[in-house]
């Protein structure tokens, strides 16, 4: 058998890389969500089962926040312009001036170990220099790389602008994705772009796919049992308002305000489930 897929997430700090990841491995112990730019602070294996066997290992990785000063910093290093580009990066990474960029190099190392790497981008974002220095120095660790258009759901989205910046550098295989709006059929997209790159895990890619598929079948028969006892449960209750010598109509109130909280209740609970 062959040992699992390693693919490393990569992108600018607050890209959504965690939150990619938390869709993909159905966690929401993953990593830590948050406005604050380097949330992630070092490299996080999280491993996708299969028969409870590890098919693919997801790497959470720092942000890369500043590309453009490293990437400087290793055109600055390299003394022979024509030093191959991958060499060169690693002759960096393995060098002292690599401390001064403890977060991307932890995310570069981890991305030339990976079998593959996605780019995730934040499709709300301009097309800038710094993004194109990320892609730079990606493309430098001589690993197959899938670019991922997060957020892509956002009226802020520029998704074509993307495609078209991105095939200018090559990368044609772009993939939407969004964490908020989610649909699984981009989830589906996503994975046979990794199998196309990766076809020696096509087997246990095949195998991860028919299980959600499963997984999504039998959650959506659930809910629709769980809906249907709700509405039967609704439909059964009835609350006995006595008749007396006083004010009926101030009962029969009160009787319809306890009816409406348990219908809530009831709601809410199946609603959680």
């Amino acid at each position: 058998m062959n040992p699992p897929l390693e693919v490393a997430v990569v992108g600018h700090t607050n890209a959504g890389k965690t939150s990619l990841l938390r869709t993909l491995a159905r966690r929401r112990d993953v990593g830590e969500v948050s406005a604050s730019p380097a949330t992630t602070r070092r490299v996080e294996p999280i491993p996708l089962h299969l028969d409870g066997t590890e098919a693919i290992v997801l790497l959470d990785t720092p942000g890369l926040e500043d590309s453009i000063g490293l990437l400087e910093a290793v055109d600055a290093a390299t003394a022979d312009r024509r030093t191959d580009r991958i060499a060169a990066l690693e002759s960096f990474l393995a060098s002292p001036e690599a401390a001064a960029f403890p977060q991307e190099t932890q995310a570069l190392e981890a991305a030339r170990r990976a079998d593959l790497l996605l780019a995730v981008i934040d499709a709300r974002d301009r097309v800038l220099p710094r993004h194109l220095d990320e892609l730079e120095l990606l493309g430098r660790c001589g690993r197959p790389t899938i670019p991922v258009l997060n957020f892509v759901a956002s009226k802020e989205s520029d998704a074509e602008g993307w495609r078209s910046a991105l095939a200018r550098l090559g990368l044609h295989a772009v993939v939407a994705f969004d964490t908020v709006a989610f649909e699984l059929e981009d989830e589906r997209r996503l994975f046979e772009a990794i199998r196309t790159l990766a076809p020696e895990h096509r087997d246990a890619i095949d195998g991860l796919l028919e299980a959600r598929r499963r997984e999504r079948n039998r959650r959506r028969s659930a809910s629709a049992n769980r809906i249907a006892d709700l509405l039967l449960d609704a439909a059964s209750m009835a609350i006995e308002v006595p008749k007396g010598d006083g004010d009926e109509s101030a009962a029969a109130d009160s009787a319809l305000g306890a009816l409406r909280d348990r219908l809530r209740n009831l709601e809410h609970a199946a609603h959680l489930e």
